[in-house]
């Protein structure tokens, strides 16, 4: 491989012209795709599509008519809140104004303007709404407020119980039909109709699942206009500090978006949409990519350094020479790294470490074409370092590394406590999540969320779908219906499963067809005490309910809580708070219920909702990423064997990258920073990258000259580099620490210390476990790092 890897680099040096139009025409030529790029950040997206609770989910949501609710909050500062004319009168006509977006109509939208009460219009049988007529005098007003807590399932749902907001509930269309609807330009439709509505003081917010996912993809993209600048402001700062000269500036900064464009542009070539995951990418490959880079420069100049007579393009062969091997094997652990996520069913993941893959692919190859090519192409002196001579003074970084390896015993001693003492917090790690969570604290959405979970019952929905497995001979028949629903005892342990769910921690409430329709039954005899219940033997009575509850309501909000088979139905249980743990704890609770109480009935239990897929989701993820943690070290470990030809080298290549990763699964568990859908990536990333640095140390070590201790001939001749190299990639990441997605910034962040450790460990440790010396004095042949 590296042989051949040579001839291709010398090959550019013979045609550097022909090579440098080669890799041109190929980024041209990807470059049309990206005019047929999409973004797709809504939840489905992370979880394989062929996986049970998204099967489940999308049936039950076909089946039952569901659609995920986005939430018009409105709060008044009225002293009635907003009971008051001129906040109900904006509330009807804000519901209308809703309705009449494209993809919505006026039976996805819900209100008080569209929840009906028990009084009909004269003459008929046509049942009002809450808001008609306009409550617009005190009479009114108090006539509205005995009706809402007469009808009490308003109440947490679509106003507040103490009646300081209402909300109207506007169903998205399915994300599955994203070719048809754009959840993002839904959202700016939604909040384009609401601003004429936010008069008088009162406040209007939108919330909700569908607003997450256009937000998150918002926000990715205005963090990509801030942080990809400053990578590569950042990239050309390391290489300008290493290579002291414009043109390596400018290869460098001409391989970042070259590779750029390549890998975005056959992105859009295939139709691959820009997931959360790969629009990670632009950052990470603009510090990744120009590593390759830093270590050729760094050659080439101390090749020049030191033979100072040498024919310029022998020069630059001379380096190709030395550099290919640790290139071809860190680019290749690289790649291995990122490939690793291939083995994920989920596609948003599978896709990150594909498309991670191709441009490093790029970037190797510009490493081999363009590079030596153009370094041929340029005369010496455009690329000699002016301070940089055979015996340079070392600079603070070296020599610090340097006094550690002079005490191998101590440092290894160090080393070694750390390890146990961090390592051991890693004992304390557990994996929790929340969609949430990828909003910081003190983000608009973030707070309006939270007032949206103290006035309603919540915004988070976790739907019980319970299937009633009876035979036909038990089923109460009435007229054309028959079904296990029309008995009165199946409603009544309907209703049991309902009042156990209230109880449960973190519930907001609960709403389900025991409840539905005992309060129509309690409205239909006239509010009468007593009857906010369901007839237990009377089968005619509930199928009264059920077609008076269709003919008040409609037939579709029938639908969304009992199927028209009266075999299966829905229970809406909203939840304060969403994260993993909690709602896990949720789940095996209701179902340690079912199995006591329904199943014994023929009751089956499952669940739907975004919910129900997120908690199928997150330990999917995590589960796929220790797989690819295992295929990254596996095959990073084969790598480095093969080539060497040498079982202990790839032990030694191996140890600092685990090691630093085991460092931050301890400070992880620590911190209480928990394992989730980002920051379960980053091990594998570390491992890919953090190898390099060994590997490139362990290249110099293997050719130390005869008489030369070999840690210190290496920490002198690729420590310098290997500083540049990580100091780049780790601040690269780094600057995820500024993303206004809080996962993204976690995993920035420890990947970034997680470098820096793998560095540290490379030089000091593997310096200190390889070195043969105890006291020389330091050699001054090196340039500050």
């Amino acid at each position: 491989m590296s042989r051949w890897l040579y001839r291709w680099a010398s090959w550019s040096i013979d045609r550097p012209r022909l090579a440098i139009l080669l890799v041109a025409l190929l980024t041209v030529a990807a470059a049309p795709g990206l005019l047929r790029l999409e973004l797709r950040t809504d939840g489905h997206a992370l979880v394989p599509p062929n996986d049970p609770a998204v099967v489940f989910d999308e049936q039950v949501r076909r089946d039952f008519l569901l659609r995920d609710p986005i939430v018009v909050l409105v709060e008044s500062p009225h002293p009635n809140g907003v009971y008051n004319p001129g906040t109900l009168r904006r509330l009807r006509g804000l519901t209308e104004a809703l309705a009449r977006l494209d993809g919505i109509g006026k039976d996805n939208v819900v209100s008080l303007a569209t929840e009906r009460r028990d009084r009909v219009y004269p003459g008929t049988l046509v049942f009002r709404t809450l808001l008609d007529p306009l409550p617009d005098t005190p009479v009114l007003l108090d006539l509205l407020r005995s009706d809402v807590d007469a009808i009490q399932i308003v109440k947490g749902t679509v106003i507040s119980a103490d009646g300081r907001a209402a909300a109207i509930h506007v169903g998205a269309p399915p994300s599955q039909d994203r070719k048809i609807y754009d959840r993002t330009a839904l959202y700016r439709d939604v909040l384009a109709v609401t601003r004429p509505f936010a008069r008088d003081g009162d406040r209007i917010s939108v919330v909700g699942a569908p607003v997450a996912e256009s937000l998150l993809g918002t926000h990715v993209q205005e963090d990509l206009l801030l942080l990809l600048p400053l990578s590569v402001a950042l990239i050309a700062t390391i290489i300008g500090l290493g290579c002291r000269r414009l043109w390596g500036i400018a290869l460098g900064l001409a391989e970042v978006g070259g590779c750029l464009i390549w890998t975005f542009g056959i992105m859009g070539w295939l139709g691959v949409p820009v997931y959360l995951t790969t629009s990670l990418l632009p950052v990470i490959l603009a510090t990744v990519g120009v590593a390759d880079d830093i270590h050729l420069l760094w050659r080439y100049q101390r090749v020049l350094a030191r033979n100072p007579d040498e024919v310029h393009p022998e020069a630059v062969r001379m380096t190709m020479r030395e550099m290919v091997r640790p290139i071809a094997l860190t680019s290749v652990t690289t790649l291995i790294g990122f490939l690793s996520f291939n083995s994920s069913r989920i596609e948003p993941v599978s896709q990150f470490g594909t498309f991670a893959g191709v441009g490093i692919a790029y970037c190797i190859f510009y490493s081999l074409t363009v590079l030596p090519a153009a370094l041929a192409l340029l005369p010496a002196d455009r690329m000699r370092h002016p301070r940089l001579t055979g015996r340079s003074e070392p600079g603070p970084v070296v020599r610090t590394i340097h006094a550690l390896v002079l005490r191998p015993r101590l440092t290894l001693a160090a080393l070694l406590a750390v390890s146990v003492a961090v390592g051991a917090g890693a004992w304390r790690l557990r994996v929790q999540d929340g969609w949430i969570d990828g909003f910081a604290p003190g983000s608009d959405f973030r707070q309006a969320t939270e007032r949206a979970n103290h006035q309603l019952y919540g915004t988070h929905i976790l739907l019980a779908h319970l299937r009633f497995d009876w035979p036909e001979s038990r089923m109460p028949k009435v007229d054309d219906l028959q079904g296990p629903l029309l008995d009165g005892h199946a409603l009544a342990a309907v209703g049991r499963f309902e009042d156990f769910l209230r109880e449960q921690p973190g519930v907001g409430g609960v709403l389900g067809p025991y409840t539905q329709l005992a309060t129509v039954n309690y409205l239909w005899h006239a509010r009468k005490e007593g009857t906010r219940t369901v007839p237990l033997d009377e089968p005619e009575t509930i199928d009264r309910l059920l077609r008076h509850y269709k003919r008040v309501r409609g037939e579709a909000r029938l639908r969304e809580v009992i199927h028209e088979d009266l075999k299966r139905t829905i229970v809406t249980i909203f939840l304060k708070d969403a994260n993993y743990q909690d709602t896990r704890a949720l789940m095996e609770t209701t179902r340690a219920y079912a199995r006591q109480h329904l199943e014994p009935m023929g009751v089956r239990l499952d669940f739907a909702g975004d919910v129900a897929v997120s908690q199928a989701m997150i330990p999917a993820i995590v589960r796929t990423q220790v797989v690819s943690l295992l295929l990254a070290l596996v095959g990073s470990f084969l790598a480095v064997c093969i080539l060497y030809r040498s079982l202990r080298i790839g032990l030694l290549a191996l140890l600092p990258p685990s090691l630093a990763a085991l460092w931050m699964f301890g400070v992880m568990g620590w911190l209480q920073i928990p394992l989730g859908v980002a920051t379960s990536m980053f091990f594998a990333i570390t491992l890919g990258i953090g190898i390099d640095y060994s590997i490139h140390f362990l290249e110099r070590v293997d050719g130390a000259p005869p008489g030369e201790d070999p840690a210190l001939w290496a920490l002198r001749e690729a420590g310098p580099a290997i500083t540049a190299d990580a100091f780049a990639i780790a601040l690269g990441f780094g600057l995820f620490l500024l993303s206004q997605v809080p996962a993204n910034a976690r995993l920035g962040g420890l990947v970034c210390v997680a470098l820096l450790a793998s560095w540290l460990l490379t030089l000091a440790g593997l310096g200190s476990l390889l070195s043969r010396r105890r006291a020389p004095e330091f050699r001054r042949e090196t340039v500050a790092a």
